[in-house]
């Protein structure tokens, strides 16, 4: 039986509460676009939320292309890309984490597994939130795509990361809630993928579940340490 020695995570949506985050930049959107004024800050936080969830994994462009086109939420039609680059630069002052995220990895390295992080996006505003979130210190390696040649979905972050934490890519748990840059890519390369069902949405269908999902991280150490007992 093959033991899992080490557990690499996704970012956002995985250790980084983005709704809680979204609701407070929410307040902010007023100060930057023409909104629908019958609209609540509470209201426009939704729109933005619902967003996220369903659009978020297709890319920013269908993102941007919901808002503008299918809500009530501008009463200006932002400029191209105007939206994506509010909210990637108030993600630079704002990240909430959830509160099980930390106490979680605690849990982990104290259990000798050794830990990654694998997340896409511009290496500024990762390392950013990574220092917001004050969780730096329990990763033994970090891998940001901005930095590399390669980022997620292709398979050469987690062989790397793999690598980097003394384990075989068979020897990895990866946990994520991106179905294809997470699920579908970690399995690609040999690890074991977890979802993570912070979303509450699975928009690419033709792409297999994983045998293991929960609703949280909170309960990730209880799993590996089922897993590797062969409990499950």
């Amino acid at each position: 039986m093959i033991m899992i020695k080490a557990i690499s995570f996704d970012l956002d949506h995985t250790l980084y509460d983005r709704y809680a985050t979204l609701r407070l930049i929410a307040p902010l959107l007023k100060t930057h676009f023409e909104l629908n004024s019958k609209l609540s800050d509470e209201q426009a936080a939704e729109i933005m939320i619902h967003a996220d969830r369903y659009y978020v994994h297709k890319g920013w462009d269908a993102l941007q292309e919901y808002l503008y086109k299918d809500t009530c939420l501008f009463a200006k039609t932002p400029q191209y890309d105007e939206y994506r680059k509010f909210v990637m630069g108030e993600f630079m002052k704002t990240a909430v984490s959830f509160p099980f995220t930390a106490p979680m990895l605690k849990s982990l390295k104290k259990s000798g597994f050794k830990l990654g992080l694998i997340t896409n996006g511009n290496a500024k505003l990762q390392n950013r939130k990574i220092d917001l979130l004050k969780i730096r210190d329990y990763f033994d390696y970090i891998y940001i795509g901005g930095e590399h040649e390669f980022a997620k979905p292709h398979t050469e972050p987690f062989i790397i990361t793999a690598e980097a934490l003394s384990a075989a890519p068979c020897e990895m748990a990866y946990v994520g809630d991106n179905p294809q840059n997470d699920i579908e890519a970690s399995r690609n390369a040999g690890c074991l993928p977890i979802h993570i069902d912070t979303t509450g949405t699975w928009v690419l269908e033709g792409i297999k579940r994983p045998k293991y999902s929960l609703p949280t991280v909170e309960k990730i150490p209880e799993l590996i340490s089922e897993i590797n007992s062969g409990m499950v």
